[in-house]
């Protein structure tokens, strides 16, 4: 049911419907009109063009102000007073009107003035063509100043007043909550079922199905002894050809040379042994390539079921990422609207949420009537200013407001800032850069730095270390969280890695708000921070991303100060030190850096490794240094 000035109706359980005449605010303008004819002070009425100023913004009119407003005249006010006050409402109208008309940007103030300025001016005509006298012209000064405050007062209460009522719903976004639920639910399901199925099927292959020596015993003598003559004899005689047998094929699954294996005769007196080592040998191929394609199918399913539970959380994510609470901040709401509105700008569905880091966050869409539009930092103002907490605008959004409706979003500012600065070199005779790295600060107010080193160097290094970086970006940017994205990429780097061909990652996120720092190692070199003059490390060991779907990153987690640097490296720039503790003297060297500048102090340090090991590069090299600080 939404609310409406003049009828509201409701549809009751029995289909009937159930009119309610609801013209309360009818009456109210017509009592209030009525009410501003009683007031009297010398034989002046200020409320008349006050009460009538605020009734002129009002969209929507009613013939009852106008009765009690004529009633009351008729009844408390001479004609010659009537007359006054009728051409001052005249006058409020006309220029009103057209100011609404022309700019709706600080009507409030202009509707008091125009009411103020109108009864001084008439009650200054009306001295002039009587008797000028002073105390005359101080009761029209006065009355214009009470109508200008009275005027001011109801105009600023009635803005907010009808913003209040602008929204009286949260908004929610996307799929229906319990449809959204059981979206979630059910890739979970799925997730489980294929987890379960595969768990399932290697319990039952492993309790059901033979194992390699058995079935390669099998096949051997189904294809050489079963249409030998002399089976009969063989396996009647006092020898034991099924144990020779299996010697023989303990061999094979040993990959003893076939040479050898003729050599030994396991099976004596077969006219048939070497063709038997040969079927052997070709059942043993064919059971290793049945097993591997076995663990491929396994793999294949542990990685789709990785992604499932991946899009389950982040759907997950989603609905705890952003809530809406416009009925909590119901007064900074109507705020957001008349302050919007002194700047000239009009606001249409605004939205007030708070982010999963409870962050405020305001989502509004705005026009301008103003010829050339304004400047979207004066509309970020204005709404700080209703905030009471200082707004940035969102990445990707509009600078300048125009008379098309654009879609605004703006967030919480940050505490700290970051600046970060790279050096790189490449291996010494290679074509290519085998490291990549990236750094963006997202909406959400983190700051991301990823790191990543191919295996070995060249194009195909660069290639594999770039779309680790490329795909961590995406992810983030779309909203997957730190976990969620790190999981993706590694089922990514799984299915397209070749053998031996893997990647390190080394991610940090620095929440800007607080100077959280959560640092996550794939097989990656040990970071720094670098505090003032100390310097701590900071290393975790685990695989490269793309060698086991299940593996786990190792997280750590850190607080920043204003002015902190982290420093992120490569191995190359660490496995080539000439010295027996290379990790201390890197820290000794980065301690040594006395530059505030982030992309001097990445150079720099790569330059003092240099020249340790005489200017050459036996590896790719890549420093990242990120500093941080108070805004």
């Amino acid at each position: 049911m939404q609310f409406c000035p003049h009828i509201i109706v409701e549809k009751h359980e029995g289909g009937e419907w159930k009119m309610q005449f609801l013209n309360l605010k009818k009456i109210m303008w017509g009592c209030l009109a009525f009410v501003s004819t009683v007031l009297s002070v010398m034989g002046y009425y200020p409320l008349i063009p006050a009460v009538y100023g605020v009734y002129c913004l009002d969209s929507e009119h009613t013939v009852l102000f106008y009765i009690g407003l004529f009633a009351g005249m008729g009844y408390f006010i001479s004609i010659p007073s009537m007359c006054k006050y009728l051409f001052i409402i005249a006058v409020i109208s006309f220029v009103i009107r057209l100011y609404k008309w022309k700019n709706e940007k600080n009507i409030c103030l202009m509707t008091s003035i125009t009411a103020a300025v109108s009864t001084s001016a008439m009650n200054m005509s009306v001295a002039a063509f009587t008797s000028f006298e002073s105390a005359k012209c101080v009761l029209a000064v006065s009355e214009g100043l009470i109508v200008f405050s009275a005027a001011f007062v109801f105009c600023r209460g009635y803005e907010y007043i009808s913003a209040f009522r602008f929204k009286v719903r949260e908004e929610t976004g996307g799929l229906l909550p319990d449809r959204e639920e059981a979206f979630r639910s059910a890739v979970f399901g799925l997730s489980g079922i294929i987890t379960r199925a595969n768990a399932m099927t290697a319990a039952e292959n492993e309790s059901k199905l033979p194992d390699a020596g058995e079935k390669i015993s099998r096949e051997v003598t189904g294809r050489l002894c079963a249409c030998c003559e002399g089976c009969s004899v063989c396996w009647t005689s006092d020898a034991s050809v099924s144990d020779s047998i299996k010697m023989l094929v303990e061999a094979v699954c040993k990959r003893m040379k076939t040479e050898e294996i003729v050599q030994n005769r396991y099976v004596k007196g077969c006219p048939h042994y070497t063709r038997m080592v040969e079927a052997a040998t070709e059942a043993f191929a064919r059971v290793e390539l049945n097993e591997a394609w076995y663990r491929r199918l396994t793999e294949n399913r542990r990685i789709i079921a990785s992604q499932l539970d991946a899009m389950a959380k982040l759907m997950d994510d989603w609905g705890k990422a952003e809530k809406c609470i416009d009925k909590r901040r119901r007064l900074r709401l109507s705020r957001i609207y008349v302050a919007a509105r002194e700047k000239g700008l009009i606001i249409e569905n605004a939205h007030i949420y708070e982010t999963a880091g409870h962050r405020l966050c305001v989502k509004a869409d705005v026009y301008t009537k103003e010829d050339g539009g304004i400047e979207a930092v004066k509309y970020v103002q204005s709404v700080s200013r209703a905030m009471g907490v200082q707004m940035r605008q969102a990445h990707e959004t509009v600078s300048i407001i125009t008379d098309e409706l654009s879609t605004v979003v703006l967030y919480e500012e940050n505490q700290f800032y970051a600046l970060s600065g790279v050096a790189t070199k490449k291996k010494t005779g290679s074509q290519a850069n085998g490291d990549s790295c990236s750094m963006f600060q997202l909406d959400d107010g983190m700051y991301h730095v990823c790191v990543s080193d191919g295996m070995g160097s060249g194009k195909q290094a660069q290639a594999e270390s770039t779309l680790v970086v490329d795909l961590l970006e995406k992810l983030l940017e779309a909203g997957f969280s730190r976990e969620s994205a790190l999981k993706l990429m590694n089922s990514a780097m799984v299915i397209s890695a070749g053998e031996e061909s893997y990647s390190t990652v080394d991610f940090a996120t620095i929440d800007m708000y607080t100077g959280e720092l959560e640092l996550t190692k794939t097989g990656a070199a040990p970071s720094f921070i670098k505090s003032g003059k100390t310097v701590s490390a900071i290393e975790n060991e685990s695989l490269p991303a793309g060698v086991d779907v299940s593996q786990e990153s190792k997280h750590s987690k850190n607080t920043l100060q204003s002015g902190d640097f982290l420093v992120m490296v490569t191995d190359g720039v660490l496995e080539y030190l000439h010295v027996k503790d290379r990790q201390g003297k890197l820290m000794d060297i980065i301690a040594g850096v006395k530059s505030d500048n982030a992309g001097v102090m990445a150079q720099e340090i790569l330059d003092r490794v240099l020249l340790d090991t005489g200017g050459y590069a036996m590896d790719d090299m890549t420093v990242v240094a990120i500093g941080i600080w108070e805004k």
